[in-house]
């Protein structure tokens, strides 16, 4: 790859990130790149702004740019490297075409493809690097096949551009959470860098406040200068150097954070959350009020909730109850293959190995019937009660479920009012339930809607969401069956709550 001359721009053109991600990409040692955070943050862009002065300065430094959809590129990243290109005056050093961009000077060009398919992802050697905007929109096996294809140059590296929409999404799971990441320190303006321990993996994210052209670049008094962090809030002893505040924007930001905190904290923060699209079942539930920190006591009960599928998992609540306040502690779920009640029950044991403080268990009602593939004359329930025969568990669960519909109705009033004082809090770490009160949503009848998948594993449909948010409907409606009751059976302002267990 031989080097060009090199053409010097203004440095007020950029933000931090450009100067970080201009060294990654001359770094052959790096393979992966992430760039995720808020909107407003000029990831795409500033990531369109170093490749194209690459391109004036390198042959032979091609770039794969996809989407998971072909017709959103051309409004897109594609127009960001156009309108670089027209803004910066470089009209005689490109030549743009749809789905392709050549620089004239060095040969080296881009190309844009949508991905309706993963074995679309073919003839990758030729490129440098392969940059897949809002990669949160593709699948797993995207990534898995870009990594296999992109081949036979020294350097190559795989850039993936994204908002961190859900705690429960592959990426936060199967990429995050399973490398090695240790925070860099950097005096830049990043709201963070990390790096993996083997240094092939780069993590850089953005919000709006590190975009100098939405909140300005500024200095103090002395001279010295000023990140923001938590929102923007600068002082009459501040002075904005250059850039320019977005007025519109920020206060855009503001009132999500007033009146929708899920949209505020990923499209302002850059935080993994979860974002609410309307016609959620469970619409009185927020983050801001059912959501917090519940630390195991080993003096209370344990409560065990189950819903009785195996796919994507078999999923298992652990509650615990103080007065009319009911605490989700935990949640496992097995998956295959671990995805079978004495998997699931020795996960139980092996975290709460010590425990003697009592038992109850919850569930599904028509996981009671006998079942075919269990040992004749057992249930769901009757080995659940076999595996933790050593916490000695009472089974609590109703003869039947109660009406999908009243129940969702009940629960989203305790949300909203803590009706009949019942409190609920779901501990920060029980992602996968917290994803089902978010994502979950309400079918016409009134119902949840049970919106369906294909386990590329096993080739399985399953229900995508709603597996936890369903026993956990089951252990409120028995725990606290007296309240239930009275809700279904008397006007709400009738009802005296006073002395209810």
């Amino acid at each position: 790859m031989a080097a060009i001359q090199k053409i010097d721009f203004n440095p007020n053109l950029f933000n931090d990130l450009y100067w970080e991600l201009e060294a990654d990409l001359n770094n052959d040692s790096i393979r992966y790149i992430w760039l995720y955070g808020g909107s407003s943050a000029s990831k795409t862009f500033t990531f369109c702004q170093a490749d194209l002065i690459r391109k004036l300065r390198f042959t032979d430094d091609n770039t794969m740019v996809v989407r998971k959809f072909g017709v959103d590129i051309r409004d897109s990243i594609y127009a960001d490297y156009v309108g670089i290109i027209n803004d910066w005056g470089l009209q005689d050093y490109f030549v743009c075409q749809i789905n392709y961009i050549k620089c004239l000077v060095t040969g080296s060009y881009i190309r844009f493809r949508g991905l309706d398919d993963s074995e679309k992802i073919k003839g990758l050697a030729r490129f440098k690097r392969v940059v897949y905007e809002e990669i949160s929109q593709g699948e797993h096996i995207d990534l898995k096949q870009i990594r296999k294809r992109l081949r036979g140059k020294a350097g190559q590296q795989i850039i993936g551009i994204f908002n961190p929409i859900s705690e429960e999404h592959w990426i936060k799971k199967e990429v995050f959470d399973k490398e090695d990441l240790i925070t860099v320190s950097t005096d830049r303006n990043i709201a963070l860098k990390q790096q993996s321990v083997s240094g092939n993996v780069v993590v850089y994210k953005v919000t709006y406040l590190n975009n100098y052209f939405i909140v300005g670049k500024w200095v103090d008094k002395f001279g010295n200068p000023v990140i923001f962090r938590n929102g923007f809030f600068p002082t009459e002893n501040m002075k904005m150097i250059y850039g320019f505040v977005d007025k519109h924007t920020i206060e855009d930001f503001e009132k999500d954070r007033l009146t929708d905190y899920s949209n505020y904290e990923v499209y302002a923060l850059g935080e993994w959350g979860n974002i609410r699209k309307g016609g959620e079942f469970y619409k009185r539930f927020t983050k801001d009020n059912q959501v917090g920190r519940n630390i195991y006591d080993p003096a209370l009960a344990l409560h065990i909730s189950w819903d009785d599928n195996v796919n994507p998992y078999l999923p298992c609540g652990i509650f615990q109850i103080e007065g009319l306040h009911l605490k989700m502690i935990d949640e496992i779920a097995g998956e295959t293959p671990n995805n079978t009640v004495k998997a699931v029950c020795n996960e139980i044991i092996r975290k709460y190995p010590a425990h003697n403080s009592g038992m109850f268990v919850y569930g599904d009602a028509t996981a009671n019937k006998q079942d075919t593939k269990l040992e004749k004359g057992h249930n769901f329930y009757t080995l659940i009660l076999e595996y933790l025969k050593e916490y000695k568990p009472v089974n609590r669960v109703t003869r039947s479920n109660p009406s999908v519909v009243m129940r969702g109705n009940w629960i989203n009033t305790i949300f909203e009012t803590g009706l009949g004082g019942i409190k609920v809090t779901i501990d920060e770490k029980c992602t996968k339930a917290i994803s089902d009160f978010i994502m979950l949503k309400e079918a016409p009848d009134g119902t949840k809607l049970k919106e369906t998948a294909k386990d590329p594993k096993t080739g399985a449909n399953y229900q995508k969401v709603g597996h936890f948010s369903d026993l956990f409907d089951y252990i409120m409606v028995s725990a606290f069956n007296t309240q239930y009751l009275a809700y279904i059976n008397k006007p709400v302002s009738n009802v005296n709550w006073s002395g209810f267990i």
